[in-house]
């Protein structure tokens, strides 16, 4: 845990090594300048997240009103009726049940209670204008208050929040402050889901809270009441403040969810689900045509079987078991500036994710192209995340955001995804060659992968005498020569209309 000095350093510092820039400070941590490898002296991801999320600014005398503007908001739910948990319907054996009311103050001081109480009201109905915040569903919180549903409600999220990365100490029961965390983080997803009823609660949901909340939680501190500190250092330490975790982790998890269009795309129906698949699909065509018909065609492997996971949890379990990987990919996502997009970038980000999977997924061709339907499932499901040292890592979320921001930029341009995919390839799968016989298909997809490994002859020497081609009663022989011209017709006839387009 950061100290409060050291805290106080590295933001001035950071703020100083990039002139009050925010879009210095955005560019640097998309292009994997300012990370704790590369700038151990000075960074902070609760500043990245903060700055980009809830502060939108360099500029520390604004800091305050902006924080406060955001606790409030939390306070006030918090402070509803309709919005108490009811930890005492819960069984009495649980860890988490509570008899009687469970009291909840806020721990924002204020100075006047008359002033203070004026500026409740004006944030809310400011609030309730904004689409992207939890208040703008006032109307259907008011009739939201079945006492059945609120129980079943939060013993899902309990469900989920008990079994949430068993691998990290930081949640696990050894930790005597494991108990209060998941609480907090139980608290923060019942009022999340309470304030957005159109979507409620989806598995998933917790494990995107909880590494939001453990990466912020490591950084934040109990500021100290002393004298020694500037008014510029307390407005700093504020935004470490470990009292107002929940709420600033609350406001961060509903912009990072909601104004990226997360939510949206991926968790507010099954139907923008399927339509996300869908888009998914015509960009992976357009960029790799084989690894779009060997997962939907030849091996005919639903995407519902592998994709939603990588879709709602935001590549959260794929990019191996060290989490700080996802974050470092993260970091990147709510840092995002896009100059051809229109609004904010963040809202990119499920366009973006459907690129930096197309990329994956050429990573692991090879093995993609040469697998049956079991082992290309494994593949995708327990995808092989190689790199093992911080540089390694560092690195291929470097370039695996690179080439999505690449490929979005080029995403209504069918040619130039085509020739983005061409340079992946050949980066990737410089020794892949899958050969196409217009005269003769008798070789299928398997066994022109696996001719890629083997050693090119020798100038000069004479080719081995083909086999003799299979009979025509053979069943399986006819299928797969078949399977084989309809995708050689298909790949012609999509490679013709992006060299002509009408």
């Amino acid at each position: 845990m950061l100290k409060e000095n050291e805290i106080i350093s590295r933001a001035l510092v950071t703020i100083d090594n990039f002139k009050g820039s925010l879009k210095a400070f955005k560019s640097s941590i998309t292009d994997g300048g300012y990370t704790q490898l590369h700038m151990p002296n000075c960074f902070s991801r609760t500043l990245v997240w903060k700055v980009c999320l809830i502060t939108d600014s360099f500029k520390i005398s604004t800091w305050e009103s902006k924080l406060n503007d955001s606790r409030v908001v939390f306070d006030q739910l918090i402070s509803r009726d309709d919005m108490k948990l009811p930890w005492n319907k819960l069984d009495s054996d649980s860890v988490f049940y509570h008899s009687g009311d469970l009291s909840r103050k806020s721990s924002i001081t204020r100075k006047s209670s008359s002033r203070d109480s004026k500026g409740l009201h004006k944030v809310s109905l400011l609030r309730v204008n904004t689409t992207e915040d939890p208040l703008s569903s006032s109307a259907q919180l008011s009739g939201y208050v079945n006492t059945g549903d609120d129980l079943e409600l939060l013993q899902t999220i309990i469900l989920d929040i008990d079994r949430l990365f068993p691998g990290e100490d930081f949640f696990s029961e050894s930790n005597k402050y494991s108990i209060h965390r998941k609480k907090q983080l139980i608290e923060i997803l019942y009022l999340w889901s309470k304030c957005n009823p159109q979507v409620g609660y989806k598995q998933g949901l917790h494990e995107i809270l909880g590494l939001i909340y453990m990466n912020l939680s490591q950084e934040s501190v109990d500021i100290s009441q002393t004298n020694t500190f500037s008014s510029d250092d307390m407005k700093i330490l504020s935004l470490y403040n470990v009292h107002y975790l929940c709420h600033d982790v609350f406001t961060i998890f509903n912009k990072f969810m909601l104004q990226s269009g997360n939510i949206t795309h991926f968790y507010a129906s099954e139907d923008a689900l399927w339509k996300s698949i869908e888009n998914f699909n015509v960009y992976l065509m357009k960029i790799d045509q084989f690894i779009h018909y060997t997962l939907n065609t030849k091996l005919n492997l639903e995407p519902q079987l592998w994709i939603i996971r990588y879709l709602r949890l935001l590549l959260l379990r794929e990019l191996g078991s060290d989490l700080e990987t996802t974050m470092l990919l993260w970091d990147k996502l709510v840092s995002l500036q896009l100059p051809i997009n229109s609004g904010n970038s963040i809202s990119s980000i499920p366009d973006i994710l459907n690129f930096m999977i197309i990329q994956l997924l050429i990573q692991v061709k090879t093995d993609i192209l040469s697998s049956d339907f079991s082992e290309c499932l494994s593949i995708l499901l327990h995808y092989p995340f190689k790199p093992t040292t911080q540089i390694e890592k560092h690195e291929f979320v470097k370039k695996l955001f690179k080439d999505a921001v690449k490929l979005y930029e080029k995403r209504n341009d069918d040619l130039k995804l085509y020739e983005y995919g061409i340079r992946l390839n050949n980066r990737y799968n410089p020794n892949l060659k899958i050969l196409m016989n217009y005269t003769n298909g008798e070789r299928s997809s398997t066994e022109s992968v696996n001719s890629s490994r083997a050693a090119s002859p020798a100038p000069g020497s004479n080719p081995p005498p083909t086999s003799a081609p299979p009979s025509l009663s053979s069943s399986r022989n006819d299928n797969m020569k078949f399977e084989k011209m309809r995708l050689e017709m298909r790949l012609k006839k999509k490679a013709q209309s992006m060299i002509n387009p009408k």
